[in-house]
């Protein structure tokens, strides 16, 4: 199984397709698990209608793009899948079969094909075991560039050949929104940086050596 971490915010209508083409293009859509995290005041989020492949939690507050990582990561807890993906609810599957195509990859972080920043994993997918050892996502809102840290600085970052339109304004010109505006200015890239979150990320890294018995 492969559970999807959707948190989506005013969206209901791509929200709702975009869970559509994940399912459609599946070899095994009983095998996708995907958990959407809505705020607690976004009710068309809330009420949205999903497949029963599909659910959505409410958040106790609105944690908001400087605490995107908080979204994910109480996802994370509700997963049921041996892979993880993060997902958005401006993307797009369009490749058929996608989830046999992770299925048969080993265990590590994988990285799907998309229109985005050549040298970022933005869609990353990773074994679920990771997460729960170390008992979070990411301590970041970045949590694709966490993901991808992991992976390069373990060895085990490759590539999977599944094919992602991200449809977002700076890149398409597509849901250029309200979300979209949010999302600008909720990231701090400086905090990614910063002495503390480096430390976060070589104590995720130095637990995953030690559980994945990596010198």
């Amino acid at each position: 199984m492969i559970s999807v971490l959707l948190p989506s915010r005013g969206r209901p209508q791509p929200l709702a397709e975009t869970v559509a083409t994940l399912l459609e293009l599946a070899d095994k859509p009983g095998g996708i698990q995907i958990l959407i995290a809505a705020d607690p005041d976004d009710q068309p989020t809330l009420q949205a209608p999903v497949p029963w492949q599909a659910s959505v939690w409410a958040a106790p507050e609105r944690y908001g793009y400087p605490r995107l990582h908080e979204y994910v990561n109480r996802l994370a807890e509700q997963a049921d899948g041996d892979w993880l993906m993060l997902w958005n609810d401006d993307a797009r599957i369009l490749t058929e079969d996608w989830d046999r195509l992770v299925e048969e990859r080993a265990p590590g972080v994988l990285w799907p094909h998309s229109n985005d920043i050549a040298t970022c994993n933005t869609f990353p997918i990773w074994p679920r075991t990771w997460t729960d050892h170390l008992g979070h996502v990411s301590l970041s809102p970045h949590c694709d560039s966490w993901i991808q840290y992991l992976g390069q600085t373990l060895g085990l970052h490759q590539r999977v050949d599944v094919e992602i339109l991200h449809d977002r304004a700076d890149l398409t010109g597509g849901h250029n929104d309200q979300t979209r505006a949010e999302s600008l200015a909720g990231y701090r890239t400086t905090d990614y940086g910063s002495p503390a979150m480096d430390a976060a990320r070589a104590a995720d890294i130095a637990a995953l050596k030690q559980f994945l018995n990596i010198a």
